[in-house]
C-alpha cells in the first residue's frame, strides 16, 4: 500500500455516521476521537488522518447530515405538481415517510445549539435554512416559505420530547391554512427562490 493512502476507503463515512450517532445519543459537548473511534471501530490513531481536529470532524459530520436529510423532503416538493400535492410533501416531510428519526431531529438540535459557539456550524446552518427557503419559495409564496419552515422545524422538536405521533389531519390542515393565507404574501419584497 502506497504510504499516506487510506487502506479502507469508507472509513471516512464510516467515522462521520459514528460521529453523528455520537452527538445523537450524548450530544457535541460529548464528541470526543476516542469515543467515536470506538463507536466507527476504527484505530483512534487513524481519525487526524481524515480530520486534523475535532472542530472539522464536528462540521463534517453536520454537513453530511444536511447531504442525507434534506432531498428527501426536498424532492417531493419539486415533483409536486399543485399546492395539495406540495403540502402532502410537507405532512410526509414532518411525521410521514419522508421525516427526519427522533435520534435525527437530536442531531440538528444539537447542530443548532452548536452553532450559537461556533461560526464555522452557524454559517452551515444559515446554509441549510437558505437552501430549505430556496425550495419552498418554488412552490409557496416567500411569507408561506418562512412560515413553512418554522412549523416544520417546530413540529419536529415537539417530536424529539413526545411519544404520542402527531396527527397527520392537523398538520395536514395546519399546512394547508398557511399557504392558503399568505398565497399572495409579499411582504418582504423577496423573490429569491421563485420560478420564472
Amino acid at each position: 500500500m502506497r504510504k499516506g493512502r487510506p487502506n479502507d476507503p469508507q472509513r471516512r463515512d464510516r467515522i462521520l455516521r459514528a460521529t453523528l450517532a455520537v452527538i445523537g445519543d450524548e450530544g457535541v459537548h460529548a464528541t470526543s476521537y476516542r469515543r467515536v473511534a470506538a463507536r466507527a471501530e476504527v484505530p483512534l490513531g487513524s481519525m487526524t488522518y481524515y480530520f486534523t481536529d475535532l472542530e472539522t470532524l464536528i462540521v463534517s459530520a453536520f454537513e453530511s447530515l444536511g447531504q442525507t436529510l434534506q432531498p428527501l423532503y426536498a424532492n417531493p416538493l419539486r415533483d409536486a405538481r399543485d399546492d395539495a400535492e406540495a403540502v402532502e410533501a410537507l405532512v410526509a416531510a414532518t411525521c410521514g415517510a419522508t421525516s427526519p428519526s427522533r435520534h435525527e431531529i437530536r442531531q440538528y438540535t444539537e447542530m443548532y445549539q452548536y452553532a450559537a459557539r461556533s461560526a464555522r456550524v452557524a454559517e452551515l446552518v444559515r446554509e441549510f435554512q437558505d437552501e430549505s427557503l430556496h425550495v419552498l419559495r418554488r412552490r409557496f409564496s416567500d411569507g408561506a416559505a418562512r412560515a413553512v419552515d418554522a412549523l416544520i422545524w417546530g413540529w419536529w422538536t415537539y417530536r424529539s420530547f413526545h411519544d404520542t405521533p402527531l396527527d397527520e389531519e392537523i398538520v395536514r390542515r395546519a399546512f394547508g391554512a398557511l399557504v392558503a393565507e399568505l398565497a399572495d404574501d409579499t411582504s418582504s419584497g423577496s423573490t429569491e427562490g421563485e420560478p420564472t
